[in-house]
C-alpha cells in the first residue's frame, strides 16, 4: 500500500509550469519549436567562456567553497558598476543580491512581501513563470491591459482601487517586464514609465522592474529605467540567461538595502548561495571585456531572426487569420488569432510545429481580482531558438494547422 502524504494547503494548490510541461510534448524528432523562450545555442560564447576557467586555477580554493548568500563579492562589485549608468545613481554593494536565475528574485520577493491572498498588479498578458511563482506564494492578480507601448498606465490607479475595494487592502507589488515584454514584445513607453513611477509612489506600492531583455534592442534608443525615475521602492532585476547563457543560472536584483537584506535572509533558506563557480566564471567573462563584445553579436543575430520570422509569417499565414507587430527587441512575437489557441496548438503539434498558447500568459478567472482577461485567441512565438531554415518551414506548418483549426 502506497504511503499517503498529508500535503500542505500550498502544495495542494500547486500546478505545474505550463512552459515546463510543454517541453515534454514537443521533444519528438523533427519538431520545430517556437514555444520555449530559449536563446540560440549557436551563438553561445563557448570558447571565450571556457577560457575563463583559468579563474579556477587562480582562485579555486575560494570559489570551490561555500560563498556569501549576497553573492560573490567581485561579481557584486561588477554588477554595481555596470548598473550605475542604467539606474541613474551609484549602486552600493548592500543594494545587490546575486540569485540563481531571475525566477529566484520573484521567489525571494514573494517570501518577504506576500501573505496568502495578497494581490500582485501585473500587465496582461504577462510572463507565465511569474504567475507560477506568485500563485505558489498564495497571491492573486489584478490585471492592467497592454498595447503596443506596454502597460496602459492610465488604467493602473483604477486597477489598484478596484483591488482595494475587493480585498480591503492595497496590492503588495506591481510587476512589469519593462523592455520587450515576455510575451507581448512591447517596450513600455517613457511617458508611461513616469506615470507608473508616480502611481506606485502615490500608493506606496513597490515595483519589480524585470528586465531580462533590455540589452537586446534591435531598433531605436534605450528608454530610461523605471528605477532611475523613482525615489525608491523599485527592485530592478536582470539576468545573464539571455545575454550569455541560461545554463550559468546567474541573475541579480538591485533595490533598497533593507529590502535586499530581507531577500538575502529568504535566500539563505533556499540554496545558501548561488553557485560560486558560476559567479566566478561570469565575473571573469565580464572582466575580460567579453560581454560587451558579445552583446553586439547577439543583437545582430537575433535581429536577423526576428526579421526572418516576420517575413515568414507574412508570406505563409492566411490573410486575416493572424495579427501581429514586429518586435524591436527581445525574443517574441505576440500573435492574435482568428481561432482558439489551444485548438490550434493541438493541430500545430500534429503538423510538427509548436508555440505557446496565449491563455498560459493570463491568470485564471478564480485567481483574478477585478476584470479577468481572455488569452485564448493569442499565441506567443519565440524566434530566437529555431534556425533560419526552420523559421520558414515552421510558418508553413503553422499555416496548415490554421487551415485545419
Amino acid at each position: 500500500m502506497a504511503f499517503e502524504y498529508n500535503y500542505s494547503a500550498r502544495a495542494t494548490a500547486m500546478r505545474p509550469s505550463p512552459i515546463r510541461e510543454l517541453f515534454k510534448m514537443i521533444q519528438r524528432p523533427g519538431m520545430i519549436s517556437f514555444a520555449g523562450g530559449l536563446p540560440d545555442p549557436a551563438i553561445f560564447p563557448v570558447e571565450e567562456f571556457a577560457g575563463c576557467g583559468e579563474v579556477l586555477r587562480e582562485r579555486g580554493k575560494e570559489v570551490l567553497q561555500y560563498g556569501a548568500t549576497e553573492g560573490y563579492r567581485p561579481l557584486v562589485l561588477e554588477i554595481a558598476h555596470r548598473m550605475e549608468p542604467l539606474l541613474g545613481r551609484p549602486v552600493a554593494p548592500e543594494e545587490v543580491v546575486i540569485s540563481s536565475g531571475s525566477q529566484q528574485v520573484m521567489d525571494m520577493l514573494s517570501r518577504v512581501l506576500f501573505d496568502p491572498g495578497d494581490v500582485v498588479v501585473a500587465e496582461a498578458p504577462t510572463y507565465p513563470g511569474a504567475l507560477h511563482t506568485f500563485r505558489a506564494a498564495g497571491a492573486r492578480f489584478a490585471l492592467v491591459p497592454c498595447d503596443g507601448e506596454g502597460m496602459r498606465t492610465e488604467l493602473l490607479a483604477g486597477a489598484i482601487e478596484a483591488s482595494r475595494r475587493a480585498t480591503g487592502r492595497l496590492p503588495k507589488l506591481i510587476y512589469t517586464i519593462i523592455n520587450y515584454s515576455n510575451p507581448s514584445g512591447a517596450c513600455l513607453a517613457e511617458r508611461r514609465r513616469r506615470e507608473l513611477a508616480e502611481v506606485a509612489e502615490r500608493y506606496g506600492i513597490p515595483v519589480l522592474e524585470d528586465d531580462p531583455y533590455g540589452e537586446l534592442r534591435y531598433a531605436g534608443t534605450r528608454v530610461p529605467t523605471l528605477f532611475s525615475m523613482a525615489p525608491g521602492g523599485v527592485v530592478y532585476a536582470s539576468s545573464f540567461s539571455k545575454v550569455l547563457a541560461p545554463g550559468v543560472r546567474v541573475a541579480w536584483a538591485v533595490g533598497d538595502a533593507g529590502l535586499i537584506r530581507k531577500m538575502v535572509i529568504a535566500k539563505q533558506g533556499m540554496d545558501l548561495c548561488t553557485s560560486v563557480v558560476a559567479q566566478a566564471l561570469v565575473t571573469e567573462y565580464c572582466r575580460r571585456g567579453h560581454l560587451d563584445g558579445h552583446l553586439g553579436k547577439i543583437r545582430a543575430h537575433y535581429a536577423a531572426k526576428a526579421a526572418a520570422m516576420g517575413a515568414a509569417l507574412n508570406e505563409h499565414l492566411p490573410p486575416g487569420a493572424v495579427a501581429f507587430s514586429a518586435p524591436t527587441g527581445g525574443f517574441f512575437f505576440w500573435v492574435g488569432l482568428s481561432v482558439d489557441g489551444q485548438e490550434l496548438f493541438k493541430r500545430a503539434v500534429e503538423e510538427g510545429v509548436a508555440f505557446l498558447p496565449g491563455d498560459t500568459c493570463f491568470p485564471d478567472r478564480d485567481e483574478t481580482v477585478g476584470e479577468p482577461h481572455d488569452g485564448r485567441r493569442f499565441a506567443r512565438l519565440c524566434f530566437t531558438f529555431a534556425q533560419p531554415a526552420e523559421i520558414g518551414e515552421g510558418a508553413r506548418r503553422l499555416a496548415r494547422a490554421l487551415q485545419r483549426a
